[in-house]
């Protein structure tokens, strides 16, 4: 689309800037596996051109309190002071999006590949898209590259590879990653054949929690199931890596077990305050609690939805829940505030797929 009419498009709202996106995108049959191939024969749009993008998208700033959300066969969205604005018109499938501290956007998407997106630019990093991103800052970025079974590092020039899945040795000879995090002083990767922590370059395997260990079966000699952490993530006590039997937190002393109610609840999302999230085991409500159980989970209202996709908990506390139907805000005790449906601007579905937070985010969400 010629930069003239996407500049028109933004200056008439969002009503026609989705309409011309929809209608001039093919939709996306369906998303990958995992283990699909990074590149295929089937052409998804390029990002726009950057003096395209500049006329339509605010610059990002590490102050600003936004939420920026991709929504399935539209693209990246920037929610600010109750407005709407368009980041990246794309159908191609997300796999990744991430903020970096200058307040920039990351996105991993399918046969497109990485983008950063800063002072209205739309910057191709990489052809090539990957599982997972963790940003310690624009020139250290580290990534799981699933094509190839390999974590690999972005210097702010070039991406490289610094670990295959086979380097990491263990009980699996088919080794897989799983998760990449970084709290800031250290990069954190999990996988089937454990968690590694990554400091200056070294390498190396943490043991799991005692209580992570179980056994393959009721007999005495049974041999221990190796434990590897399912998924990752960094609040302010620490990293916090859950494992079948529960979620543990790693401090300075060792790993502590969580207050998190992991029968219960599927954890998502941590913030602040020890404040964490996630999708209820009845799969239609959202669970939130302290880490350091200081107080009672709560738990949401059933909510109005076919699916809870994404979770993000801002600066204030209050939790952002991405969902097929809406984009609905809870407070830390799980009552809805406020709901804002794509569906509502200009008719057409919008399943949002993934949600992330600037700061305390906005203010107020768009008029439905």
């Amino acid at each position: 689309m010629p930069a003239s009419k996407i500049r028109r498009s933004s200056r008439s709202g969002l009503r026609s800037l989705l309409g011309l996106s929809i209608v001039a995108l093919t939709l996306v049959e369906a998303i990958p596996s995992s283990h699909g191939r990074s590149r295929s024969s089937r052409k998804h749009p390029e990002p726009p051109s950057a003096a395209a993008q500049e006329a339509s998208a605010p610059t990002a700033d590490a102050r600003v309190n936004a939420a920026f959300l991709y929504v399935k066969g539209v693209g990246i969205l920037r929610l600010q002071d109750g407005l709407v604005s368009p980041v990246l018109q794309t159908q191609a499938p997300l796999r990744d999006m991430q903020l970096d501290a200058e307040g920039a956007v990351w996105a991993s998407l399918r046969d497109v590949g990485v983008i950063r997106h800063v002072g209205g630019k739309i910057l191709s990093l990489n052809q090539e898209s990957f599982a997972k991103l963790a940003i310690r800052s624009p020139s250290d970025v580290w990534a799981i590259n699933d094509s190839h079974g390999s974590v690999v590092h972005y210097d702010g020039n070039r991406w490289k590879t610094v670990r295959t899945r086979n380097s990491l040795a263990g009980a699996f000879e088919d080794n897989r990653l799983l998760d990449v995090v970084t709290d800031g002083r250290a990069v954190w990767v999990s996988s089937w054949n454990g968690l590694w922590r990554v400091t200056g370059g070294r390498w190396t395997r943490v043991e799991p929690p005692a209580m992570a260990t179980t056994s393959n079966g009721p007999e005495a000699d049974a041999a221990p199931t190796p434990a590897f952490p399912l998924s990752l993530l960094v609040s302010r006590p620490g990293l916090i890596a859950c494992y079948l039997s529960g979620c543990f937190v790693s401090t300075e002393a060792g790993w502590q077990p969580s207050h998190w109610p992991a029968d219960k609840a599927h954890l998502q999302s941590a913030g602040s305050a020890n404040l964490v999230a996630g999708t209820g085991a009845d799969g239609k409500t959202i669970v939130i609690s302290r880490l350091d159980g200081s107080s009672e989970p709560s738990k949401s209202e059933a909510l109005p939805a076919n699916g809870i996709n994404d979770i993000a908990i801002d600066a204030t506390g209050r939790v952002w829940v991405a969902t097929v139907a809406a984009l609905i805000l809870l407070d830390a005790s799980g009552r809805t505030l406020q709901q804002w449906k794509p569906a509502a601007v200009d008719g057409q579905p919008g399943e949002i797929e993934r949600v992330v937070i600037a700061g305390a985010g906005p203010k107020q969400l768009p008029a439905r």
